[in-house]
């Protein structure tokens, strides 16, 4: 029976996190997507190319996404052109509401296999999955003596199932010493870890932290929203907009696009034209109102200085995660001496 039950527990688990869950796409992913669908890209070409994508959670299909696509000068106040659901494990886009019909052209589907492709990328590794399971065998009780883990092996290799199960084994340093045994599952889809004798999640403050810096070196490195209001304030209308009296900037300022930022005035309550867009990935900026490239050396200095922190800073929590993953077989293996 506890066998039986076991495996209840561990079934209960693989119902999926949608919305952390590594393999799917991100609101960011999606709407790139609905960015090169036909009717989107003949759109953008009007006189105020404000094709603006808003990415929400559908309720009714937790493992899709619904875009909205905008136009107009003011995307705040711009036309429902239309509404778009991407399905976060295929890429493949519907009509939104009953009875949806497939959508899709070369440019949409030839990104939406790139994104799917990288999103399974993101998938925990066996090695990954093995530090979790070790750091979280530390926060189990009676797991954190002197004398530490002296055995881990693993039960089911990726990719013939989709979890995986590790079982360790830790003797105590008590007297008479005692021998506790415990078989881990780790979701390399979300990283929990469940332990199957329990049917309980094992949480510790490690185990959080460890799977923040996972999350974190998985995902596509943006700059931020200050890191965009930095650049903009670079640029001379900006600047001089924002020194005005009842005038003050602010980000998003429409809805933003896929991976782009808004920055404009809003001058005594209300928003005003000037304002510019930039990209999140590489800081360029452009025009909100006519898409052009804005040309301001000193905000492409400031831009590539933050690009160059962010790429550095990926690099160094990917270090990190080494680092403790490092330590952890350390331990195991000094305490089975």
């Amino acid at each position: 029976m506890r066998a039986a039950s076991n495996f209840a527990a561990a079934w209960v688990f693989q119902v999926p996190l949608l919305w952390g869950q590594f393999d799917l796409l991100t609101p960011h992913e999606a709407a790139r997507i609905v960015q090169q669908l036909p009717q989107v890209l003949e759109a953008s070409k009007a006189d105020c190319p404000k094709v603006t994508s808003i990415t929400l959670p559908d309720p009714q299909i937790p493992a899709a996404f619904t875009v909205e696509v905008r136009g107009g000068c003011d995307p705040s106040k711009g036309p429902l052109n239309d509404r778009y659901v991407v399905d976060r494990l295929t890429g493949a886009v519907t009509t939104w509401g009953e009875n949806p019909s497939r959508l899709g052209g070369r440019a949409s589907e030839a990104l939406a296999l790139e994104l799917v492709r990288d999103a399974k990328s993101r998938l925990l590794s066996p090695a990954d999955s093995r530090c979790l399971a070790l750091e979280a065998a530390k926060g189990l009780p009676g797991w954190d003596g002197p004398a530490g883990l002296t055995t881990i092996g693993q039960v089911g290799q990726p990719p013939f199932s989709p979890e995986t199960f590790f079982w360790l084994r830790h003797v105590s340093a008590g007297n008479p010493p005692a021998e506790l045994r415990v078989f881990l599952y780790v979701d390399p889809r979300t990283g929990h870890v469940l332990n199957t004798g329990s049917a309980a999640e094992a949480i510790s403050a490690g185990v959080g932290e460890l799977l923040a810096k996972l999350i974190a070196s998985k995902s596509q490195p943006l700059l931020s929203d200050q890191d965009a209001l930095s650049i903009a304030l670079k640029v001379p209308s900006i600047a001089a907009v924002s020194q005005r009296k009842g005038c003050l900037l602010v980000v998003n300022y429409g809805f933003g696009l896929a991976e782009e930022q808004q920055v404009g005035p809003s001058c005594d309550g209300e928003q005003v034209k000037g304002g510019v867009v930039v990209n999140l990935r590489d800081g360029l900026v452009s025009d909100a109102d006519t898409g052009g490239a804005v040309d301001s050396p000193t905000a492409r200095l400031v831009a590539a200085e933050l690009v160059s922190a962010l790429r550095t800073a990926r690099l160094r929590l990917k270090d990190e995660v080494d680092a403790t993953c490092r330590g952890l077989e350390v331990d195991r293996k000094s305490a089975a001496h």
